[in-house]
C-alpha cells in the first residue's frame, strides 16, 4: 500500500464507501491498473476487510456480472477487473491455513470458473477463526474426497454461480456429503437444491452466511 504514503491521512479517511466504489468503477472502466490499486488501498486502509468486502468488493462483482451479461462491459473489462481483484484477495489470503480453528475446504465444482465470491467467503471465514484449505475453480470432487483423511475438514464449501454446476456433479456431491458436511454457496445455491443433494444450503449474503456458520 505504498502508493498512499504521500497522501494526507485525513483525505484518505474522509472518503466514503460510495466514493471509493465510484473510483474503483472508473478505474476499471478505463483499464487503469494503478488507479484501481490505489482505490483498493484506500478501501482497506479506511474500512478494513469486512466492510471492504461487504460494502464494495462483493457488490461490485455482482454489478460487473450483470453489466457483462447485458453487454454493458466488455470481456476485456471483466477480465481486467477480475484479475486485479483476484490478485488482491489472494494476497490477503496468505497464511489463512494457519491457526487452531476448524478447517474448511473451499472449492468450485467442475466447470465453474468464477471463484472471487468463494475467495471472499474464505477471507470472511478466516476472520472468524476458520482454517482454510483453498482448492479454487473447476475442482474434481473426487479429488476433494481423496484428501479428506489428510485435512479432516469440518465442512466442504462448494460454490457456483448457476445451479447446473452442482447438478452436473450431483452424484459426486452426494457421495462427498455421505462422508463430510457439505455446504452449497454462491448464486447457484438454494435450500431446495441443497436438500436434493444431501447438502447444507449456504445461500444468501456471503458475509451474513460466514457470520452464522459454525463447526
Amino acid at each position: 500500500m505504498a502508493k498512499l504514503a504521500d497522501e494526507p491521512r485525513a483525505e484518505v479517511e474522509s472518503m466514503t464507501l460510495a466514493d471509493i466504489s465510484a473510483a474503483l468503477q472508473s478505474s476499471f472502466d478505463a483499464l487503469d491498473e494503478p488507479a484501481a490499486q490505489t482505490a483498493l488501498d484506500r478501501l482497506l486502509i479506511s474500512f478494513g476487510l469486512r466492510q471492504a468486502l461487504a460494502g464494495v468488493v462483493l457488490p461490485f462483482l455482482y454489478r460487473l456480472g450483470q453489466r457483462w451479461a447485458a453487454a454493458q462491459a466488455s470481456v476485456a473489462q471483466e477480465h481486467f477487473a477480475s484479475n486485479i481483484i483476484g490478485g488482491r484477495l489472494r494476497s490477503l489470503a496468505q497464511g489463512w491455513g494457519q491457526g487452531v480453528g476448524p478447517p474448511a475446504i473451499l472449492a468450485c465444482p467442475p466447470g465453474e470458473l468464477h471463484e472471487l465470491g468463494l475467495l471472499s467467503f474464505g477471507l470472511a471465514l478466516r476472520e472468524r477463526g476458520w482454517r482454510i484449505t483453498y482448492l479454487g475453480a473447476d475442482t474434481p470432487l473426487n479429488d476433494i474426497a481423496a484428501i479428506l483423511d489428510e485435512v479432516s475438514a469440518a465442512i466442504v464449501v462448494l460454490a457456483a454461480v448457476t445451479p447446473q454446476r452442482f447438478l452436473d456433479s450431483a452424484d459426486e456431491v452426494k457421495a462427498l456429503a455421505a462422508r463430510v458436511r457439505v455446504g452449497l454457496a454462491g448464486a447457484g445455491a438454494s435450500a431446495a437444491l441443497a436438500h436434493r443433494l444431501d447438502a447444507e444450503s449456504l445461500a444468501g449474503e456471503l458475509m451474513e452466511v460466514a457470520d452464522t456458520l459454525t463447526p
